[in-house]
């Protein structure tokens, strides 16, 4: 196998305490500019005031802003949507995980996954769907939230490992990680804190600049081209002119053998950077048959290598109310290195785990990051005579604070943070983008944003009013949000952000005979409780929920927000169907086409399952075999805009 650059050339040089502040208050910048923050503003300007003291003549504390542009990308929707993986940290993890999939694989008289495994490396980059038409390059779409992303094209065709032109001209969708290499690392950014952080800046650049120095390394490909093995995959992307990184097949003791030889040296001879590896099924058909929870597929999980960690001293203790309510801890320590980055705030996760650590200010405590990603105190190494306290009123909003299980919770609806919460649930649910984080906090913050049915009184003038927007982007965002009516029921009840109604549980309700809004909230606790898959907790939950929002839910009647019932969606009331594959619509277009007419979108081939929709009706692979075995139609993209016009 072709390696994708030299070895280790990293030698161990240190520079200057100003030049190191500079760069890394451009690091910080940027990422502050590009809407995701790594650091607090106390954890920056901390860093700015010291390079003032040491340099107040330095060039870095007369910029303003940053070299990468800071204009959003046009979001895109992502054919296939993206999803994550498992992960474990060791070898008792991976037996778990291993036993967990022979348990499901023989109640299926299937044999054990032990003899059939397919291990990569894991790299540390930008995840990237790279889409050809044709033969053809023709889109790339950062990973975003799974579903949606970034259209970055422009720089992704300029990027090394990425062909303009494949032999294939089948619709073809490949995923991949934007990396920086770190022989490019040191010739062309040497500013940037760690490759990971410079692929990310850099690939996301309006001018471009730089993203020749990026490469494109590919691992997965769409199913529908009928591999029957992830090394059949990696075969034919390494034959359509993609570069994959290591691979390597075995049993279970072959997979520790490679995690041990990594972690011993290997990893340190690449010449880009991977925080662990992952471990697969190599067979396709076991991977279906396994199938995948929360979008997270069973046969597979990231073997990660241990986190890096450090002794610090908590300086402070903080109580963060989120968009649910939760009330979360954070120890605010002493300036930690740890992976390439600084850490200054580290997470407690929640009450039971403040009491069980006997955390307080003054203590010396273990500071990992684990996953090479998350602060998180995993002990007390030196403890003070100093007690904690738990508060009992939110830092928000200063209402009284409640235990929930193991966690504090604000109950305030009218909490700032619970507010903002309460707005990006609707947003997401109903499926509207163009709003961000910013935006709604903007709106918020001004008095234009108090619960969902203010989004449908908002002005073009309201959004282009705040700074940055103009009435372009002011006039999309209201698209986003008033396209988007009628609101099916189940998406309507789903948007409301009630503990406990999901998107999935709303759907149940539906389905159980509760056809409209009026029935659903005249509903009560032994009635919901009595349905599949709700139970008498989740029941109370909905139950309360729905009394609280009362007046909310009069309020957004009265803006004409009214759900559609399942009797008036359309044709397809009653019908189950499930996507598989790449199509000329995305597939959240396509989800939005079938619940607007009333069907219903499953993740996975069930023997109840109406329809299968496929690029392919003759196709072989796993998903079409298990369709047929249980009698469920095949149907393409075309046949499925005939049923949607089908007067049934």
């Amino acid at each position: 196998m072709k390696k994708l650059g030299g070895g280790l050339e990293i030698g161990p040089t240190q520079a200057a305490r100003v030049e190191e502040l500079a760069s890394r208050l451009e690091t910080f910048r940027a990422s502050y500019y590009a809407g995701r923050p790594t650091v607090s503003d106390d954890a920056y300007d901390a860093l700015e005031e010291e390079l003032r003291a040491l340099a107040p003549a330095h060039p870095a504390l007369a910029r303003v802003g940053t070299a990468m542009l800071s204009e959003a990308w046009e979001k895109a929707q992502h054919e296939i949507p993206m999803g994550s993986l498992n992960k474990v940290t060791n070898a008792e993890q991976l037996g778990d995980w291993l036993k967990r999939c022979d348990e499901l694989l023989a109640k299926q008289d299937e044999p054990s996954i032990r003899t059939g495994l397919f291990v990569t490396e894991k790299l540390d980059g930008i995840s990237i769907e790279l889409i050809y038409r044709d033969g053809v390059f023709s889109d790339a779409i950062t990973r975003g939230d799974g579903e949606i992303g970034e259209r970055i094209t422009s720089n992704v065709a300029r990027m090394r490992g990425v062909p303009a032109r494949i032999g294939d001209r089948r619709r073809i969708s490949v995923r991949g990680e934007i990396i920086v290499r770190f022989s490019d690392m040191r010739d062309h950014f040497p500013d940037y804190a760690n490759a990971r952080n410079a692929a990310a800046g850099t690939s996301r650049r309006l001018d471009g600049q730089g993203t020749e120095h990026l490469t494109v390394v590919c691992y997965d490909i769409a199913e529908e081209l009928g591999n029957r093995s992830e090394v059949d995959k990696f075969d034919w992307i390494r034959k359509l002119g993609f570069a994959t990184p290591h691979s390597y097949t075995g049993e279970a003791d072959d997979v520790l053998d490679i995690h041990r030889r990594y972690s011993e040296g290997l990893r340190q001879s690449l010449d880009y950077e991977i925080d662990g590896l992952v471990v697969r099924a190599n067979s396709v058909e076991v991977q279906a048959r396994l199938g995948d929870v929360n979008r997270r597929p069973r046969a597979a999980v990231a073997f990660k290598f241990a986190s890096p960690s450090k002794v610090s001293t908590v300086l402070e203790i903080r109580w963060d109310t989120g968009p649910s309510g939760r009330v979360t801890p954070v120890a605010i320590v002493e300036p930690v290195e740890l992976a390439g980055a600084t850490v200054r705030r580290a997470s407690l996760h929640n009450v039971a785990h403040v009491r069980f650590l006997g955390i307080a200010v003054g203590d010396e405590v273990l500071v990992s990051r684990r996953n090479d990603v998350i602060p998180y105190v995993e002990e007390v190494v030196t403890k003070n005579d100093k007690a904690i306290e738990v508060p009992t009123t939110c830092t928000v909003c200063d209402a009284p604070i409640e235990m929930a299980g193991e966690y504090l919770m604000c109950r305030n609806l009218r909490c700032p943070a619970l507010v903002e919460g309460r707005i990006h649930n609707w947003i997401d649910a109903i499926g509207a983008l163009e709003w961000g984080d910013k935006l709604v906090a903007a709106l918020v913050s001004t008095g234009k944003l108090s619960e969902p049915a203010d989004l449908y009184a908002l002005t073009v003038d309201d959004i282009a009013s705040l700074d940055r927007h103009g009435e372009k982007s002011a006039s999309n965002a209201l698209e986003q949000i008033q396209g988007r009516l009628p609101l099916r029921l189940p998406t309507f009840l789903a948007a409301l952000g009630i503990e406990g109604f999901s998107t999935q549980t709303a759907r149940l309700i539906v389905a159980s005979g509760l056809g409209d809004l009026e029935a659903v909230c005249a509903a009560d606790v032994e009635q919901l409780a009595a349905i599949p898959g709700l139970g008498d907790i989740k029941a109370r939950q909905i139950v309360d929920g729905l009394q609280v929002r009362e007046a909310e839910l009069q309020r957004l009647r009265a803006a004409g927000i009214v759900p559609v019932s399942e009797k008036q969606a359309g044709p397809l009331a009653g019908k189950s169907f499930c996507i598989t594959g790449s199509h000329e619509r995305p597939r959240k277009i396509l989800t939005q086409f079938i619940e607007d007419a009333g069907g219903q979108v499953s993740s996975g081939v069930k023997k109840d399952l109406d329809y299968l929709l496929i690029a392919d009706v003759e196709s072989t692979s796993s998903k079409a075999e298990k369709a047929r075995r249980y009698g469920t139609a095949l149907i393409s993209e075309d046949q499925l805009l005939l049923l949607l016009v089908e007067d049934t």
